[in-house]
């Protein structure tokens, strides 16, 4: 009895504190970024949006994802600090949805944002692919086999290896 107390109040607190974190993320506006001391201060914003993006259904609050995707593609196609490759494999995962696009690029951005060490294209593009993957299953996607199956890879470790081989092809 005692653990399943314990287990539902965890439990509370995690569903409460996500909630939270859905509820208060403001989307950057009125941002100008001309400098690279411009992109340099939104860099925080960037990791911030990033992960509201990826853990926020499909659907809920349009108005700010639309707000949050703006900001991510202009902070992300004029920074100096990223250098995201779309590669066509990817472009395929996404299909019509051009959100999982967006969410791709923020994954890598983030994670080079996180670790500017990394310059190896499969950690870059597996972390991205990894954004995805998360968003994906947050829900509001059309049903998408191919990401089905990056789930099962990724959940068996052995994502970066399918990545490896999509840079190799």
């Amino acid at each position: 009895m005692k653990k399943l107390l314990l287990f539902s109040a965890i439990l509370l607190l995690t569903t409460a504190s996500a909630a939270r974190a859905q509820t208060s993320y403001k989307a950057p506006t009125g941002f100008s970024l001309q400098s690279p001391d411009d992109y340099a201060e939104y860099e925080p914003q960037v990791i911030a949006t990033v992960n509201w993006l990826e853990h926020t259904p499909l659907g809920q609050q349009p108005d700010v994802r639309k707000q949050a995707d703006q900001f991510l593609f202009q902070w992300i196609s004029g920074s100096s600090a990223v250098s995201v490759q779309l590669q066509k494999y990817v472009a395929d995962l996404a299909g019509q949805e051009s959100e999982l696009l967006m969410l791709f690029m923020g994954g890598w951005a983030r994670y080079q944002l996180q670790h500017p060490e990394v310059k190896d294209p499969v950690q870059l593009n597996t972390e991205g692919i990894r954004t995805m993957l998360r968003a994906y299953q947050a829900g509001g996607y059309k049903k998408n086999k191919q990401l089905g199956e990056l789930q099962k890879l990724e959940a068996a470790g052995t994502l970066p290896a399918w990545v490896k081989k999509q840079l190799a092809g």
